[in-house]
């Protein structure tokens, strides 16, 4: 799957995306999550309160902004495949494996941070729901299936891309493409 260069727009708002969610961790590394505040990260991030309420709704949200992220362009190429769903799925999976966004340091120390304040799990998986539901969408669109058939192969998906991703951060995988296709062969060892 290839994708077009962002616009500087959309680069803009990437990187000030980033500079909030660094912010973010930071403050809370720095003196725990709970004492950290919106205004704190928005003074961080060299930005105004108003701006942060751009980007994010809730200070839980910046902070966990890059947990299961979806390149849009990489969802509009999978949409736009043919071929069996499986092997679709695989390719998206291993592409956003691919992109570069994904930082070990950074999402170890959000892993942790989640660990050590139970109250960020339900925001966690909050994400983790929204990023499967649009999966599901984007399979519906793809494919056709019912809404129960592509939540449960989004569910699946997302499994797998947990599991990939968990390789990698042990340092059982070297990288996350390698992680990703190594998790995507154990399901097809499953299969017929």
């Amino acid at each position: 799957m290839t994708t077009a260069r962002p616009s500087l727009r959309e680069r803009r708002r990437t990187e000030t995306t980033a500079l909030i969610a660094r912010a973010a961790l930071d403050l809370a590394l720095e003196s725990g999550w709970d004492a950290v505040t919106v205004d704190e990260i928005a003074a961080r991030a060299g930005l105004s309160r108003r701006t942060f309420f751009n980007y994010f709704a809730t200070k839980d949200e910046a902070l966990l902004h890059n947990a299961v992220p979806w390149d849009e362009d990489l969802l509009d190429a999978f949409r736009a495949s043919t071929g069996p769903l499986l092997g679709a799925l695989e390719e998206l999976f291993t592409a956003q494996s691919a992109s570069g966004r994904h930082d070990r340091d950074r999402t170890l120390q959000v892993m942790r941070l989640v660990e050590a304040t139970p109250e960020l799990l339900p925001a966690l998986l909050a994400r983790i729901a929204a990023s499967e539901s649009v999966l599901a969408e984007a399979i519906v669109a793809r494919d056709g299936l019912d809404e129960f058939s592509a939540a449960a192969c989004a569910a699946v998906a997302g499994s797998l891309a947990r599991v990939g991703g968990m390789g990698w951060l042990s340092g059982r995988q070297p990288d996350p493409v390698t992680s990703t296709r190594a998790a995507w062969t154990a399901l097809r060892a499953l299969l017929p």
